[in-house]
């Protein structure tokens, strides 16, 4: 029961459950609540998505399709029959206009009590701000905004104009178990074309202009130029694919660098990695930097958003200004050639999120939150 006497009903709802990290972290938290304290149900607006399937085989209530149409004035009583019929305490969103509109305007209106927002980013996929204008009005009907970092709190405040009495942090965590350093599967070597004795550098990231791999793949080329045991991988998919093919044969980097699209077996791809390295024009909290760091592989980053929250320069890994080729190309350089380097950064990165970003530890936080909200 929870700590003034109940179990409380949770809604997590969200606008479309694509593949992707905040939804992971979506799927994370639900797997992982406490049942003793907290009943859960999950709805989509749009239809169920990639993560559909996974959350119905936790066995939460799982609505969707409330959302028909982009101007469906229906959608909200729709939400409040289900709100109703689930005895719904307190609405959980991600920060999507569609899902933060009507989460805030039923807490206004008496129909939830209480709404938290978990904001994961910086800026509109479209450029711009998170927060739309229209929004503005009925953020009162937020109880509480969530951000990921420290860094990422000041951005919310300072350029999102977010009330700073009601941002708090909780960082997100990382599963130390299913991440973790091991020996390289070498079925899954073999299917991605790596050779033995090659070394792997890897990234994991959406395909998108915000993501830097441009600048990772121009800085890939002299690597490549200096060391014949390269290999680069590029996890990810994404509306830039086409475009960072053709750049990389164009560098002459074919043979050179796997693009493998979405996969699901991350964790894998780490394991057989020897570099991490992320070269975002922006984060708010690269989650992929605590999976390769639990994966106790040394970090090459971009130092933006709050990199520097989670790596230790020249400790656990590098960081480097955004946008530098040069500069990403001599981190990583650095790292190739001096091996004892590279692996006592890796040791260290394992251990801060053994101490700071277990995924434990983000989800009680959110429960202590919750908790908090729903027993004054």
């Amino acid at each position: 029961m929870g700590s003034c006497g109940r179990i409380h009903n949770i809604l997590i709802l969200e606008n479309e459950l694509k593949m992707g990290g905040l939804e992971k972290k979506l799927y994370d938290l639900v797997k992982r609540i406490d049942r003793g304290h907290f009943r859960v149900v999950v709805c989509c607006l749009k239809q169920g998505g990639y993560f559909k399937d996974a959350f119905v085989d936790l066995r939460v209530p799982f609505y969707e399709g409330l959302l028909k149409h982009k101007y469906d004035v229906l959608a909200y009583p729709r939400l409040l029959r289900l709100l109703r019929r689930e005895n719904i305490d307190l609405v959980y969103t991600l920060p999507h206009p569609n899902s933060v509109l009507l989460s805030a305007v039923a807490r206004f209106t008496g129909r939830v009590r209480r709404v938290v927002v978990s904001i994961h980013g910086t800026g509109s996929p479209s450029g711009g701000k998170m927060v739309r204008g229209y929004l503005k009005p009925v953020l009162g009907g937020v109880d509480r905004f969530i951000a990921v970092a420290q860094a990422h709190r000041r951005y919310l405040i300072e350029s999102e104009s977010l009330d700073a009495r009601r941002v708090v942090v909780i960082y997100n965590g990382v599963d130390v178990e299913k991440y973790r350093p091991g020996e390289p599967n070498p079925s899954l070597q073999s299917s991605l074309g790596i050779k033995n004795g090659e070394r792997v550098i890897t990234t994991v990231s959406s395909l998108n202009r915000y993501k830097g791999i441009d600048v990772l793949l121009r800085a890939a080329s002299p690597v490549c130029r200096e060391f014949d045991d390269i290999r680069f991988v590029i996890v990810g998919g994404g509306p830039e694919r086409d475009a960072l093919e053709t750049l990389s044969a164009e560098l002459g980097l074919t043979d050179r660098v796997i693009f493998t699209g979405i996969r699901t077996d991350v964790d894998d791809i780490l394991r057989l990695s020897d570099l991490f390295v992320l070269p975002s024009r922006t984060e708010a909290f690269p989650n992929v930097v605590l999976e390769a760091m639990a994966s106790g592989l040394p970090v090459v980053s971009t130092d933006v958003g709050s990199v520097a929250e989670l790596v230790e320069e020249g400790k656990s890994g590098l960081r480097v200004p955004s946008e530098n080729v040069d500069e990403l190309c001599g981190a990583i350089r650095s790292l190739l050639v001096d091996a004892t380097k590279a692996k006592s950064f890796g040791k260290r990165g394992r251990a801060i999120v053994e101490d700071n970003f277990r995924l434990e530890g983000m989800c009680h936080e959110r429960e202590r939150l919750f908790e908090e909200l729903l027993c004054r």
